[in-house]
């Protein structure tokens, strides 16, 4: 008998044929380390602010200590400098191997020469004043957010928080790392952008619903606490969550490909077949766009450039050094030998100093480094993730952990009676084909080893409790991963599928999203490297290869999102809406109950 609607747990959304989509009011957000990405799903484009947020200092007498964005505390150790030659060595080699379009190979430059010219070099200091501006502000002002943040002058009584590092919630050890400083950081900076981009008032939201992009390998905890801000904290009048690959699908208008997205802070990697991401295929790798520039910075310092006034612990120098790795490097393997380059320093209200500088190798080398992770000198214990399990929350009680036991003990208890079944018919077949004088016989042999068969049956007993042990922390144990290169990345992914003709899929199409991978040529050897790792049964299978990392002449930074706007207008997303009086009464629960991937 249906259970009665009034007795319901979830109260089910109406019907989304009797309410047409309003895409006005739907707010897709895409929070990201180093960008945020905010629109309305109707618009053509997000707009696009750093996510970031200054506060004022509480005691001004204490220097300005920010957050560091392009230096990492995972490179300072004392491998780094050999860890960084020795993957230096290894893309040399990479580059010497692989030949031009032309057939021929390329011949390196030689660091020596650059150095001694560049070296030599001594800035000169032009007559033109850099148009950028420090931020005027108002003293009174608590908190700045977005650009505006990045551009105070260091005098300012202000400090630079990042509430995202790595794709997740920033929280640590230092000012301001607490998980309930960052959930603040980031109510501050969404709702101010919700109300000053997308002139929306903070007070109207509850006629607004907001589409909340999550990284593929998500933290279970961060996501509960994203959606508080977005319905308790905010206001918004219903919300949903969806991940960053699946969306990617959508905006490049594929079913199945395999997701590469290569951010400011983090790289990851996930098999996508029919709107669902395959949950086992899912890498995540902390590094990104922002540890290329910091090791151009290091390459440039080997050829000789290495300029006081550039210092990478400075958020305007990391701007810098981020524009002239956006501008001068590339992964075209015909465009090699020395260039004669302008570097030009550019501080706010500073004159500008010109560096004549010769660039060789060090320009296609640094976004090598996505192939050949040892040149970041990245060494730590958390620096690959696959999707864990839940650690459980307070307000979910039937969370995996409970149906996991609950459906184990169900199979152990069928299996056991099926067990005493069995033995209690082949007691009686037994019995059955002996007469009266055998069976007192054969009961009295058995009471005789009584202790004995109980004895074995202890013994069978605790063996059985021995391999449910173990097959139960083979279950929890997660596979030991070491810091890899893109392209490992998507071969050990798309290996994971479950059978070969999905594999087939995940190879035939492969999907570049994200800022961090935008380099000239970048295809072409993103899909070399593939293609020479991959199983060699592959490559008969495969009709075509396609690599794509601008479909649709679309820019990859804000691919997920349109893919996002496209979602939000679906009629099936109209059944996952969780409303904000439903989020206030069954919390955590309603994601398990309505979220579009297993919770």
């Amino acid at each position: 008998m249906p259970t009665p609607a009034a007795k319901r747990l979830y109260t089910q959304a109406p019907d989304p044929a009797s309410e047409p989509v309003q895409t006005a009011t739907i707010v897709v957000i895409q929070p990201g380390s180093y960008n945020l990405r905010i629109g309305r799903a109707a618009d053509g484009l997000p707009i696009t602010i750093p996510h970031c947020i200054a506060r004022k200092k509480k005691d001004p007498s204490k220097p300005l200590q920010s957050t560091p964005w392009i230096l990492r505390p995972e490179c300072q150790h004392p491998d780094s400098k050999h860890q960084q030659r020795q993957g230096l060595k290894q893309a040399e080699e990479a580059l010497a191997y692989k030949p031009t379009s032309t057939g021929e190979y390329r011949q390196p430059t030689s660091h020596k020469l650059l150095y001694s010219h560049n070296s030599n070099v001594r800035g000169q200091l032009t007559e033109v004043i850099c148009p950028h501006k420090w931020t005027t502000i108002d003293q009174t002002l608590p908190y700045i957010i977005g650009e505006e943040a990045l551009y105070l002058n260091p005098s300012d009584n202000y400090r630079l928080h990042w509430p995202m590092r790595g794709g997740q919630l920033n929280v640590h050890n230092g000012p301001g790392g607490t998980l309930t400083a960052v959930m603040a950081d980031i109510e501050m900076i969404w709702g101010q952008a919700i109300q000053t981009l997308l002139d929306i008032p903070l007070k109207d939201l509850k006629l607004y619903k907001a589409l909340l992009l999550i990284p593929d390998v998500y933290n279970h905890q961060h996501v509960k606490h994203m959606m508080n801000v977005l319905l308790d904290n905010l206001g918004f009048g219903a919300a949903v969550v969806h991940q960053e690959s699946v969306c990617a699908t959508f905006g490049a208008g594929v079913g199945s490909a395999c997701v590469v997205d290569v951010g400011d802070q983090k790289t990851s990697v996930c098999c996508v077949e029919d709107g669902i991401s395959h949950k086992n295929t899912r890498i995540t790798m902390e590094y990104g766009g922002s540890d290329i520039t910091r090791c151009f910075h290091w390459l440039l310092g080997k050829s000789g450039f290495s300029p006081r006034e550039l210092d990478p612990r400075n958020t305007i120098d990391g701007l810098l050094l981020q524009e002239y790795k956006e501008s001068y490097c590339h992964l075209d393997q015909d465009n090699f030998g020395v260039k004669d380059r302008s570097i030009l320093i550019r501080k706010p209200e500073q004159n500008i100093i010109k560096y004549a500088m010769k660039f060789g190798d060090e320009t296609i080398l640094a976004p090598m480094s996505l192939f050949f992770p040892d040149m970041l000198g990245l060494q730590g214990s958390n620096l690959i993730h696959v999707q864990s399990r839940s650690d459980g929350d307070p307000q979910d009680p039937h969370d995996e952990f409970f149906l996991r036991q609950t459906t184990s003990r169900e199979a152990k208890l069928a299996k056991k009676k099926d067990n005493t079944e069995m033995s209690r018919d082949n007691s009686e077949a037994n019995l059955g084909q002996l007469d009266d004088a055998q069976v007192q016989q054969q009961m009295d042999e058995d009471s005789n080893d009584a202790p004995d068969n109980l004895q074995v049956t202890g013994d069978i007993n605790k063996g059985t409790r021995r391999l449910d042990i173990e097959e139960e922390q083979e279950m929890e144990s997660e596979p030991v991963l070491q810091l890899m290169g893109v392209d490992q990345a998507i071969l050990q992914s798309i290996d994971r599928c479950g059978s070969d003709e999905v594999k087939k899929k995940m190879y035939s199409c492969i999907i570049v999203v994200g800022g961090g991978m935008m380099f000239e040529e970048a295809q072409q050897w993103l899909q070399y490297r593939v293609w020479v790792g991959m199983p060699p049964q592959y490559r008969l299978m495969l009709e075509t290869m396609d690599v794509l990392t601008r479909q649709k002449d679309m820019d990859p930074t804000i691919t997920c999102w349109k893919g996002a706007s496209v979602l939000a207008c679906l009629d099936t997303t109209q059944e996952l809406w969780i409303k904000q009086h439903e989020w206030r009464q069954f919390s955590v629960r309603m994601l398990r109950e309505r979220a579009p991937f297993m919770w």
